[in-house]
């Protein structure tokens, strides 16, 4: 196992901390990146060290969108192969990251997010799948209205976490015009 991913799981800290010392150690350097995104995609990582990749490459994206790029292909593709809520909600936040230059890969990443929203019964999905969808949605402006009626859908079904997001969503989205 790469060193970087050894510091992820190393017991002796919370990963609170761990989490901002390699987000200070990958900074924008593509190569340190690419082995936390890669951990998240591969089956064969340990589902403890697949969630802290996952979750460090979503806040490295979110950094750094640009390192991204180099990727866009391999994400794209691991889209119908990712069952894991928690690597799902991850993914769906990276993608909404990336400066999609083409209308085909978004047009595949908005249909898996939506279907993950309406199919997976994980809140914490659906909540991450609406941030997904809202943020796409600050760059295509074409995607706002369908995305305000699919989280006022969700805030309908009910649940709290969903109606907490859903209301800051809505004010962003009303605000973004």
């Amino acid at each position: 196992m790469h060193p970087l991913l050894i510091q992820l799981t190393n017991p002796g800290q919370k990963y609170a901390e761990r989490a901002k010392h390699l987000l200070e150690e990958v900074g924008d350097n593509p190569d340190k990146f690419a082995i936390f995104l890669n951990a998240m995609l591969d089956p064969s990582t340990p589902a403890n060290t697949a969630q802290y990749a996952a979750d460090l490459s979503e806040k490295i994206s979110q950094r750094h969108p640009h390192l991204l790029l180099p990727h866009q292909d391999t994400l794209i593709t691991a889209l119908p192969r990712t069952h894991k809520p928690i690597i799902r909600w991850h993914l769906a936040l990276i993608l909404s990251y990336l400066p999609l230059l083409s209308d085909d890969p978004l047009a595949e990443v908005i249909d898996y997010v939506q279907n993950w929203l309406r199919t997976d019964p994980n809140k914490f999905l659906k909540v991450h799948c609406l941030q997904a969808l809202a943020n796409l949605a600050k760059k295509h402006n074409w995607l706002r209205q369908e995305t305000i009626l699919l989280v006022q859908e969700e805030m309908a079904k009910g649940g709290a976490a969903i109606n907490a997001k859903g209301r800051v969503l809505l004010l962003q989205l009303a605000s973004s015009k």
